[in-house]
């Protein structure tokens, strides 16, 4: 349970929040970086530590909010997570290191997210169908590798 007083709730979930939209069976979060449900609890601008997993263009990113003495909203870092099918434990390590000090709710929600994300390219996978961000992984790792051959350049890691 969130500890602010009930007050600050109500003032946050009807007058602070411009992200609130409602729907017939529940009222949405529209936050870029929110679990698109409106709970106090996980909230990415009520929490002063919040931790989500998101979709980005540059693939999928733990964006992770720390309190900060520059910012009054706080502050956001982007960790990259490199997701293949056989590494969800890896995954899982990492986001319960770089989102330390989130609410309980909050690592329970990251961790229903990625494990979602792990049954869905497995169920992609299973049934054929090509897995858009897994796939461009693959292609890039092999295009640097024939960059490296075409131009006569020895791997990095061949030389360690």
């Amino acid at each position: 349970m969130s500890t602010l007083p009930l007050y600050k709730r109500i003032l946050y979930s009807t007058a602070f929040c411009a992200y609130r939209y409602p729907t017939p069976r529940k009222i949405e979060c529209r936050h870029p970086f929110s679990f698109r449900v409106c709970d106090l609890d996980l909230c990415p601008i009520v929490q002063e530590n919040f931790a989500n997993v998101v979709f980005q263009e540059e693939g999928i990113v733990l964006l992770v909010k720390r309190l900060s003495k520059e910012k009054v909203a706080g502050e956001w870092r982007r960790v990259p997570l490199k997701i293949t099918l056989d590494n969800e434990e890896e995954v899982l390590k990492v986001i319960e290191k770089e989102a330390e000090g989130v609410s309980s709710k909050n690592m329970q929600a990251l961790k229903e997210r990625i494990h979602r994300i792990y049954e869905r390219y497995r169920f992609l996978k299973e049934r054929g169908k090509e897995i858009p961000i897994l796939e461009e992984n693959e292609e890039e790792e092999g295009a640097e590798e024939e960059f490296y051959e075409e131009e006569g350049i020895e791997n990095e890691q061949e030389n360690l």
